[in-house]
C-alpha cells in the first residue's frame, strides 16, 4: 500500500501552465522566457478567450536599444502594439520603424484556435 502511495506522489502532474513557444528563444535571461517569466504566463493565459478584452494574439521578443523587449498585439482589441520589458513594465517605444521591422524570426507565440 505504501507503494501506491508514494507512486501517486511521486508521479509528475500535467502542467497546465505550459505554453509551447513557436522556437526556441532565450531572451530576458532565460530558455523559455514564456514559461519562465511568471507575469508574461499568466497575461497569455488570461488572454486566450478571443472575446476578452486582454485577447493575445501575437507576442513577439525583440532587441531595443540593447535590451529585450516583449511586444504583445492585442489583436482586434486595439490596433496598437503593447511593450514590456523583462521585468513586466510597460514602455513606451516611440519608433514606428520597430514595430514595422517585427517579424516571424521573433514571433514566439500566437494564437491558434484549440480544437
Amino acid at each position: 500500500m505504501m507503494v501506491v502511495i508514494f507512486f501517486a506522489f511521486s508521479c509528475e502532474k500535467e502542467d497546465h501552465t505550459y505554453i509551447k513557444p513557436l522556437k526556441e528563444i532565450s531572451a530576458c535571461g532565460y530558455d523559455d522566457p514564456l514559461n519562465q517569466l511568471d507575469w508574461l504566463n499568466l497575461k497569455i493565459h488570461n488572454g486566450k478567450d478571443p472575446s476578452n478584452t486582454n485577447f493575445i494574439e501575437n507576442i513577439w521578443i525583440k532587441e531595443y536599444e540593447g535590451e529585450d523587449v516583449i511586444i504583445i498585439d492585442f489583436g482586434l482589441t486595439s490596433s496598437m502594439y503593447s511593450t514590456f520589458d523583462c521585468s513586466g513594465n510597460s514602455i513606451n517605444i516611440d519608433n514606428q520603424d520597430f514595430f514595422d521591422s517585427l517579424n516571424e524570426d521573433e514571433l514566439i507565440y500566437k494564437y491558434v484556435i484549440e480544437s
